[in-house]
């Protein structure tokens, strides 16, 4: 027989999933580099970032400039 818990561990994985088919972009497949030195907010920012954005960041990171001048075309 089925817990309750049981019951609602199954909804709950039924409505993530169905909020993340509605999602209109893919979001933060990409961990949050923690070992670089980051701003305030940029954990925030980092979660609205494409994975494509995500990636472009740490290149910028590793190279030891910032999340946000990575957002800037033609740098």
């Amino acid at each position: 027989m089925a817990k309750p818990w049981d019951f609602k561990l199954v909804l709950l994985g039924l409505a993530t999933l169905l909020l993340s088919a509605c999602a209109d972009r893919q979001v933060s497949q990409v961990p949050l580099p923690w070992d670089f030195p980051l701003m305030p907010g940029d954990a925030a920012l980092w979660e609205t970032l494409t994975v494509e954005e995500q990636r472009r960041a740490l290149a910028f990171l590793s190279d030891g400039s910032t999340i946000r001048s990575s957002l800037v075309e033609g740098y």
